[in-house]
């Protein structure tokens, strides 16, 4: 855990908060995850605040309304938060970010008992708190261990990988440029898990892999990242295309380096289906289920 500072209470947005949070008597005490709580060297002008209030009455802040009273609002987002609760995303006047959770109190005597969960481990500070609820929790370690794939997921992330791409060819032939794109990102995501098991398989599942692809550069293992500009491709078929065997070879170049240190299966006979259409943009007349000389 890492205290709060006076630059902290000085700093604009957590001074509006921690103002507003002591006049609100459900609000038991703040804390800050994220970058700016890690201290790490990652945080820079643009880093969001991530903030979490604890409360004893979460259904209050299923509005939004409450956000407007810590400054003006450029635009906000509701969500679910990740233990059922109300979550903001916001952008205040000014260009601050701040990504509130709004958490019932009682998790706190949980992680207090149970220990820290994968986002607090990587990193938390105590903001403010009314009465010591945070007084149990545990030291931060920094660092999180990560799991590698079972048989069962790595075969549905491969499956499924396969499988989009199979529609890329079939989307460009009819000139459904926006269809192939999102087809495309749907592989793109497929491409980022495996390139987290790879770096995660060259160098330990201690090693911090960041959520959605942030900071890629740093985790991914040697020559990673320098092969991902040729997996984007412009809107046009065959630049698309072209995208498409460099992201089809990146992916299968990984996820066989994983299954082999692993034990795990690979779907061979997919890749050796599916690969040949990726060559050239077919003709809308073509019959996929010709069989070729």
């Amino acid at each position: 855990m890492i205290a709060r500072t006076d630059e902290d209470a000085a700093d604009g947005i957590v001074g509006r908060v921690l103002e507003w949070a002591r006049r609100r008597p459900d609000v038991r005490a703040v804390l800050r995850t994220g970058s700016r709580a890690r201290r790490d060297g990652t945080v820079d002008a643009f880093s969001d605040h991530d903030i979490e209030l604890y409360t004893t009455d979460p259904d209050r802040y299923d509005s939004g309304d409450w956000v407007e009273e810590l400054g003006p609002v450029v635009v906000q987002v509701g969500l679910e938060g990740p233990w059922e609760n109300p979550a903001r995303l916001v952008f205040f006047e000014g260009g601050v970010k701040v990504d509130f959770q709004v958490v019932p109190a009682a998790r706190l005597e949980k992680l207090a008992a149970e220990g820290l969960d994968e986002l607090h481990e990587r990193g938390y500070e105590v903001l403010w708190d009314r009465d010591g609820a945070t007084a149990g929790l545990p030291e931060a370690g920094g660092t999180v261990v990560a799991e590698l794939p079972d048989a069962e997921e790595f075969a549905e992330v491969c499956a499924e990988f396969w499988f989009e791409v199979a529609h890329l060819p079939r989307c460009l032939a009819r000139g459904e440029l926006w269809v192939a794109k999102s087809r495309d990102a749907t592989t793109k995501e497929l491409l980022e898990c495996v390139i987290e098991w790879h770096a995660l398989t060259r160098r330990g599942t201690g090693h911090d892999v960041w959520y959605g692809g942030t900071r890629m550069r740093r985790w991914a293992a040697p020559g990673v990242w320098e092969r991902l500009p040729g997996t984007f491709g412009g809107f046009d078929a065959e630049d698309a295309l072209r995208a498409a065997r460099a992201t089809a070879d990146l992916f299968a170049e990984l996820a066989k380096e994983v299954a082999e240190a692993h034990g795990l299966p690979y779907p061979h006979k997919a890749e050796q289906a599916i690969r040949p259409t990726l060559e050239t943009v077919p003709a809308l007349g073509d019959d996929p289920g010709r069989t070729r000389p």
